[in-house]
């Protein structure tokens, strides 16, 4: 058999490529948009890709199922589960999956397994390698059902669907995977970092007796302490996860084999289309940005996160221009992306060297040491962007929390007349929310060097979520 896990840093996205080694027909599982890969992977190793197979609509990121058979032409069955009904049932679906269908690849058979929760149509598939046994599988690609320590959370479609999400998730994990075989090995559709769960590990499989024996969330108890324990802490969602879940089930756009926006601006183009209707992204890092950028850019450092956090902050409606500091950066930029469903870059400025040459107007991003907030302390706003879980272990005495991905609903919250230090683990997230500030009309902002790793180093107090003095232990998580 031949096995490939593809994994995507930032949004922890695992795809898959299984092949029959004899008949060199391949599947790919829960592919991502940028399908260039699973091309020439399969190329390279004398497979035909036969089969697309999804594990449910995903919610944070654009499948490639359509593409792959744009791409591929009609040789390639795309095969869905049509177990949510029609508003989950991808129209683009060649084969409408119900419980217990196979997908035959010679030797190989992939047998779909309805396991709802994380979403109604939800299903795990089963590899059995007949030769070695038609009855029990080898393999078992859990999507956003079952993670390396964790499960898939229920909630992403509301609150009242997270009521009869959660219940069917709590059925799935222990009514239909005690059947699962102890040996099975488990290959999910996400790894750390991943939102679709709160405790996701960082290996790409596991099995299921191992997951069975030390993995919280399949500990059984009363379903609704259960429900509850499951849900305590989950991290917030970004409004782009049902917006994915749109063009999903619709079918994305297809791009073709060219990525968008792959040329080069002249500044003069730039400042031409900078008005009301364009978006600049610069992505250059957060010490270039404060350094000098475009007025009303939006800086969100090239990085595995970049796309988590276009989906959390820019519009959707807008073409976007990009700031990048070299042109190798292009299609990297481009692939983030599209991945989340910005196909409408316009292309890219290198550099501000030209711009400022040009005599265009700039902005700079003030900054400041962990050692100066302490001395202003009492002088200024604070404003803290990290994750709910990061404030409650350790926070600045006074300062105001907003998630800095809901920081564009909450502007209200942070004073207008008063200087801003905006502040997160290091200094990436802080970067982003301070241009957003700055394009919002706010004039006087700092982004805090090295964030609450600074402070927490130069030994400054802290409060936890009870207002204790706590030194904080800071990662830097950029969700």
């Amino acid at each position: 058999m031949f096995f490939h896990q593809k994994f995507v840093p930032g949004l922890a996205i695992y795809s898959y490529i299984v092949g029959d080694e004899r008949t060199k027909q391949a599947a790919i599982i829960d592919p991502t948009r940028d399908v260039d890969e699973f091309i020439d992977i399969a190329k390279q190793n004398g497979l035909q890709i036969k089969h697309v197979l999804e594990t449910h609509v995903h919610a944070d990121f654009v499948s490639g199922s359509r593409e792959l058979k744009a791409r591929l032409g009609s040789s390639v069955t795309v095969h869905a589960s049509g177990m949510g009904g029609p508003d989950w049932t991808p129209t683009y679906a060649d084969h409408i999956v119900q419980d217990g269908d196979p997908v035959v690849m010679g030797s190989l058979r992939l047998v779909a397994m309805h396991t709802p929760g994380h979403t109604l149509e939800h299903l795990s598939w089963a590899l059995f390698d007949d030769q070695r046994s038609n009855e029990s599988p080898w393999l078992i690609f859990t999507g956003d059902f079952a993670f390396v320590g964790d499960v898939g959370r229920p909630d992403l479609l509301g609150e009242e669907a997270r009521k009869v999400l959660a219940s069917q998730l709590y059925k799935s994990v222990f009514n239909r995977m005690p059947d699962w075989p102890e040996f099975a090995e488990i290959f999910p559709g996400h790894g750390a970092g991943s939102l679709c769960g709160k405790a996701i590990g960082s290996r790409g499989s596991s099995t299921v007796g191992y997951e069975r024996h030390f993995n919280a969330a399949l500990i059984e108890k009363p379903e609704s302490q259960w429900i509850g324990d499951l849900m305590d802490q989950m991290p917030l969602s970004p409004p782009y996860f049902a917006r994915m879940k749109r063009i999903n089930k619709e079918g994305p756009k297809v791009l073709g084999s060219e990525l968008p926006g792959q040329c080069v601006l002249t500044v003069d183009e730039v400042h031409g289309r900078k008005d009301v209707s364009h978006l600049v992204l610069d992505v250059r890092s957060k010490e270039a940005f404060a350094g000098g950028h475009i007025p009303g850019a939006i800086n969100i450092p090239l990085g595995p996160m970049l796309p988590t956090w276009a989906g959390w902050i820019l519009p959707y409606d807008r073409p976007i221009l990009v700031v990048a500091d070299d042109v190798e950066q292009m299609p990297t930029v481009a692939t983030h992306l599209v991945r989340v469903g910005f196909d409408d870059v316009q292309g890219f400025l290198i550099g501000m060297d030209d711009w400022e040459k040009r005599g265009y107007a700039t902005a700079k991003l003030s900054t400041m040491t962990a050692q100066q907030l302490h001395d202003r302390i009492g002088n200024m706003i604070v404003l803290d962007v990290r994750t709910e879980s990061e404030w409650n272990n350790g926070h600045l005495d006074g300062a105001i929390h907003v998630h800095g991905g809901t920081l564009p609903q909450h502007f209200d919250r942070v004073p207008r007349d008063q200087p801003v230090a905006v502040i997160c683990g290091s200094g990436y997230r802080a970067s982003i929310a301070a241009s957003l500030l700055k394009r919002e009309g706010y004039t006087d902002i700092a982004n805090v060097d090295g964030g609450m790793s600074a402070w927490s180093a130069a030994g400054y107090p802290a409060l936890n979520s009870k207002g204790e003095s706590v030194h904080v232990a800071c990662a830097t998580a950029s969700t």
